[in-house]
């Protein structure tokens, strides 16, 4: 089944879409990946502004992660989905995975409880078909040492996209034209 799981960062109200402190850019991409037959869940974390990854893994344990699913957070839902690829049973595989604006410390932004286990990188890797690292060249809390060291611990090279600062945007066409690129060859059209 082609589903799709969005996890917004520690900023997000689906009902102030619009604001540009928000990551407005979720709604839109949820009808993109709709338009394209996938099922999406866009679920809006619990204490979103204090993440845990256990209570993240907690809420999100029981979605339906299979060889279709798609996985794409931003920010601080970009780090906890290293905690769920870390968490998920060996036999369950994702298709594709999407950090945007990712990263693996917490400096100050009351996300220390997303890193409290070791990152278990042959794992987290093993548990996604392909993971794609994105950043800007002018995010103002993303520093590049960040998506580096990301980086080199997945043996993957990043996707700049310059001039984006912290993705808060209403689209993000980038994005989506990456997914499809990466899942042209991967899935059957519906």
């Amino acid at each position: 089944m082609k589903n799709a799981l969005l996890l917004h960062g520690t900023i997000f109200d689906p009902k102030m879409v619009g604001r540009e402190h928000l990551n407005n850019w979720f709604p839109w991409l949820k009808k993109e990946l709709e338009k394209i037959k996938f099922k999406v869940r866009l679920p809006e974390l619990p204490d979103a502004m204090q993440p845990n990854i256990e209570n993240y893994w907690n809420f999100l344990k029981n979605f339906n992660f299979n060889s279709e699913t798609i996985v794409i957070g931003h920010s601080s839902g970009a780090s906890a989905i290293l905690g769920i690829l870390q968490k998920l049973p060996e036999n369950k595989k994702i298709k594709l995975t999407v950090s945007v604006a990712g990263f693996y410390k917490d400096e100050g932004w009351n996300c220390k409880k997303l890193f409290t286990q070791k990152f278990n990188w042959k794992k987290i890797k093993n548990q996604s078909e392909k993971i794609i690292l994105i950043y800007s060249d002018n995010d103002p809390y993303i520093k590049k040492y960040q998506t580096d060291f990301l980086a080199e611990h997945l043996n993957i090279n990043p996707i700049l996209i310059p001039g984006k600062k912290h993705f808060s945007t209403d689209s993000f066409p980038e994005l989506l034209e990456i997914i499809k690129t990466n899942l042209k060859q991967k899935l059957p059209e519906s």
